[in-house]
């Protein structure tokens, strides 16, 4: 009877190691998911609102294309590693009141936007993306110029981390056994967008129609008829540096949500936690 209750003890400890890993490890990959999960549905929210805002300052149709660059929880990293992600969204709203577009504009069709995080990219004017002249045929069957914007029709990301972790062990009399752990992360994500325009003239008139595109590349020149030559230039890119939130700016207090900044390049993110056990 001794041997036989020793045996139920030690298969319910085996029992107790395996699946309570399990367990834990199920809840890990779940924790994982909603959070990329949650990230996502932020983005879409907030692409829409920025693209109302838009919409409503040009008083036009405005595109707003947001990207979120993050580093989420991941069991499988180091101590205060976590795991790139990048999630985006693109929405696009029509606000009209009166006659549309900027008040005493000739340029009065939409507007685009893309922005990385907090880091609008395109022309420095503050209109987004820049926008060229494109020949078309109304539904009136008109022959007019509108204003159409390039596509980003691929991106380069370039990414340099550098991660760094100890684990220290210290034992005194009065405090017994002191572990301490550091880490530092270095994450620099360079983004390169690339650009096209279709020059191929659309007929309003015959909307199952569709011609097929003739696409214009960055640096390449190209003449919309009644307007002068025009060249397609490139998009500046972006260095973004990966930074802690500061959850008060008051009182330099930080959370374990990692974000992306043009102005954090070359930051270094310190991480360090201590516990005490006895002997």
């Amino acid at each position: 009877m001794k041997n036989l209750r020793i045996g139920k003890t030690g298969q319910a400890a085996v029992e107790l190691a395996i699946f309570g890993s399990l367990i834990l490890l199920a809840f890990s990959v779940l924790l994982m998911y909603g959070q990329r999960l949650d990230n996502q549905q932020q983005v879409k929210i907030e692409a829409f609102r920025r693209a109302l805002h838009k919409a409503y300052e040009r008083n036009g149709s405005v595109s707003y294309t947001l990207k979120k660059e993050s580093r989420n929880f991941n069991l499988f990293s180091g101590f205060g590693q976590g795991q790139p992600s990048s999630v985006g969204s693109t929405a696009s709203v029509l606000w009209q009141k009166g006659m549309p577009g900027d008040s005493g504009s000739e340029k009065s069709e939409s507007f685009a936007y893309n922005a990385i995080n907090d880091t609008e990219i395109g022309s420095a004017d503050e209109k987004g993306l820049p926008r060229y002249p494109k020949r078309i045929i109304n539904i009136n069957g008109k022959e007019v110029t509108t204003w159409v914007t390039p596509s980003i029709y691929k991106e380069e990301q370039l990414r340099s981390e550098g991660y760094s972790s100890t684990i220290k062990k210290e034992e005194s009399p009065e405090r017994g056994i002191v572990n301490t752990r550091v880490s530092d992360l270095k994450d620099t994500l360079n983004i390169t967008p690339y650009v096209r325009i279709d020059k191929a003239k659309t007929d309003a008139t015959k909307p199952h129609d569709v011609p097929l595109p003739e696409y214009v590349y960055e640096g390449e020149s190209y003449d919309p008829n009644d307007e002068p030559v025009q060249t397609l230039t490139a998009i500046p890119g972006v260095a973004l540096g990966a930074y802690y939130i500061e959850d008060d700016p008051d009182d330099n207090t930080k959370d374990n949500r990692i974000d992306y900044s043009p102005d954090k390049v070359g930051t270094t993110i310190h991480k360090e936690r201590s516990w005490e056990t006895g002997y």
